[in-house]
């Protein structure tokens, strides 16, 4: 995997290279655009040639450099990993992904982790804490309160690690170039994030000894490297020679765990000029509060976003309410009731009941596989389509067909809705009904005998099988007659020991209760709250009883 990435201001931006020829220059239509007036509008691009990776000039008006030499129009030259790129005024880093046993370190966005270099390790501290306050403990604590005063008020994590090298450049006057490599949370390798030179070089990038950072991450240690420069280990390595690198030191930042999330390079190119074990010291101290501030804008962010969500489901649970109706029907002789309490702040429970013409009610009540935000977008969904549906038809065995159609058209793998369909006739005194995979409805006679329709009549729920050829069954009702529908919410609340409401439970309520509908359904909903004795509620709990009083 190769890719080219964009140095500006401090920090680095990686731009995967998967199609080519890839272009680069201001136009929007480029692969890689650069917003720069010195960068045409199709300055250059990358080509792959024999699985070669090539850098062309496209004609550009500024010209376009490799490692300081600038190319000459229709002859593109070959990419090399961490070979330098200059377009215009915008400098660029290409980058191949290495294949060996320590590619989970990284060797992205402009900082080299070079293997063939074995640093001089000249001393090592632990990363716990602030280190031992009695080497420069002035020193420490004025490092502390710089980098707590420069990093207050931050509250986006991406601003924080220029902060910090900013920082450490005037803590530690002697340093050259400093470099900042968070943990990727996807590919759990270490990646340069932000890095920073004291002087103004071609060669943007800042070079990192891997058996360094091995050591620093595995042992979660500083590690200071006095002379690097002089060191014969280093001799081979071109992360050093070739910048005279003549002392460093290296730190991780540990999160609240005490696992290593971040590191901290510093490297200086004056002999004279050298780190000591009392820098390491100090640069633990600012690297640990470092961390601090990390763990305390991310605990920020993610109360913030906690509170983004809550007001975003807050409206949401608005806009789900406004799909349920505000009152149902006030027809002479029947009364008709419904409640519903989701368990989360949106759920997917649904009902409905409206008029149809002036003399016939449509009853509409089920429940949605699932619970929360995706139960609550095809409740939604299923809201819509009845609405839609009954506006055309008032034939239960019509209107099923046409809603489990709907619904199955893009229905989400795993998501249906057990589903009763109910049109009751007001001159009549009868109901046709249709049951889609949901429990029968209890229906309450005058004497208090409860039954239940045939289990025979009930179909597969709403949403799996277009065409289903749902059965439809007819029945008076008599003065008295109450029917009452529930979820599974109800007949499966528990109690704080687990123990289940049951449905039995709610085939004696009813039996024993008030036959005002109205009444007899406030009270089921208030004994399932008694049962559940203040244990959280596991399901939507949704009731709808209706029946004729005369």
């Amino acid at each position: 995997m190769a890719r080219i990435v964009l140095l500006k201001d401090g920090q680095s931006f990686p731009y995967e290279l998967t199609v080519f020829p890839a272009r680069m220059g201001r136009h929007p239509d480029c692969d890689v655009q650069v917003d720069s007036n010195m960068v045409s509008r199709f300055h250059a691009q990358l080509v792959n040639v024999d699985n070669k990776i090539m850098l062309e000039d496209l004609s550009s008006g500024n010209g376009s450099f490799l490692n300081g030499r600038q190319l000459e129009e229709n002859k593109p030259l070959a990419l090399r990993h961490n070979d330098r790129i200059k377009l215009g005024p915008i400098k660029f880093r290409y980058e191949e992904e290495s294949n060996d046993s320590s590619s989970e370190l990284g060797m992205t966005m402009g900082v080299d982790l070079n293997d063939g270099a074995s640093s001089t390790i000249m001393g090592s501290a632990s990363a716990r804490g602030f280190g031992v306050f009695e080497v420069r403990p002035e020193d420490k604590l004025r490092g502390i309160l710089k980098i707590n005063q420069n990093l207050a008020g931050l509250i986006e994590v991406s601003s924080i690690a220029p902060k910090i090298l900013d920082t450490l450049f005037e803590i530690f006057p002697q340093a050259d170039r400093g470099a900042i490599l968070m943990k990727d949370s996807v590919h759990k390798r270490f990646v340069p994030i932000a890095q920073k030179r004291r002087a103004e070089s071609e060669d943007e990038s800042v070079r990192l000894s891997r058996t360094v950072l091995e050591r620093v991450i595995n042992d979660k240690a500083g590690i200071l490297s006095a002379d690097a420069a002089s060191d014969s280990r280093f001799s081979a390595s071109e992360s050093i020679s070739s910048l005279t690198i003549h002392s460093m030191m290296c730190v991780p930042m540990l999160d609240m765990e005490g696992e290593p999330f971040g590191v901290i390079s510093l490297d200086t190119q004056n002999p004279m000029k050298r780190f000591t074990e009392e820098d390491l010291e100090l640069l633990l101290a600012v690297a640990s509060q470092s961390a601090n501030s990390y763990e305390n804008v991310r605990l920020l962010q993610s109360h913030l976003d906690k509170q983004k969500q809550d007001k975003e489901m807050n409206i949401a649970r608005g806009v789900q309410k406004a799909l349920l109706p505000d009152k149902l029907p006030d027809v002479e002789g029947y009364r008709f009731f419904a409640s519903y309490d989701a368990a989360q702040a949106v759920g997917g429970d649904y009902f409905d009941c409206f008029l149809i013409g002036p003399r016939k009610v449509c009853v509409s009540f089920g429940d949605v596989a699932g619970k929360g935000v995706p139960g609550a977008l095809i409740m939604s969904r299923m809201a819509s389509v009845v609405q839609s549906t009954m506006s055309f038809t008032d034939d239960v065995r019509i209107a099923i067909q046409r809603i489990n159609s709907h619904m199955c058209h893009n229905m989400v793998e795993g998501r249906f809705v057990t589903y009763i369909l109910g049109v009751i006739d007001l001159e009549k005194n009868r109901i046709t009904m249709a049951n889609a995979g949901h429990m029968s409805p209890m229906i309450r006679k005058a004497n208090g005998e409860v039954e239940e329709f045939n289990q025979e009549t009930i179909g597969i729920p709403v949403g799996i099988i277009n065409g289903y050829p749902y059965e439809v069954v007819e029945r008076k009702i008599a003065v008295g007659d109450m029917f009452v529908l529930v979820t599974d919410g109800v007949d499966e609340a528990m109690d704080p020991d687990g123990n289940l409401y049951t449905k039995e439970r709610v085939h004696e309520f009813v039996a024993n209760g008030s036959p005002d509908p109205e009444v007899l359904g406030r009270a089921l909903l208030a004994d399932v709250r008694v049962h559940a004795n203040g244990r959280e509620q596991n399901d939507d709990i949704t009731i709808m009883t209706f029946g004729r009083l005369r």
